[in-house]
């Protein structure tokens, strides 16, 4: 289980927005908040997460790619693997 927290996540380097910040909190994800990015993009990205469990958020936006590569969404997918997989 995921333990409740606030999360600064540095991304790849290889996608616009250079950190996600974002809250979990009984296992859902809140208030996320890219860093730098297409605003649009990641506002809308930021909107759709809100009150998803981590799971979820990464089930919807792992391996979306953005010009043949790496994406913002593909970057939260892997910060919330990354918590669940450390049980942090």
């Amino acid at each position: 289980m995921v333990k409740d927290q606030h999360v600064v996540y540095k991304t790849n380097g290889k996608v616009c927005a250079g950190e996600i910040h974002f809250d979990v909190v009984n296992g859902v994800c809140h208030n996320v908040v890219f860093v730098g990015g297409c605003r649009g993009n990641t506002q809308g990205v930021a909107a759709l997460a809100e009150g998803l469990r981590i799971e979820d958020v990464e089930k919807r936006l792992k391996g979306i790619e953005c010009h043949g590569a790496d994406s913002c969404p593909n970057e939260l997918s892997k910060a919330v693997r990354q918590l669940m997989e450390q049980g942090m």
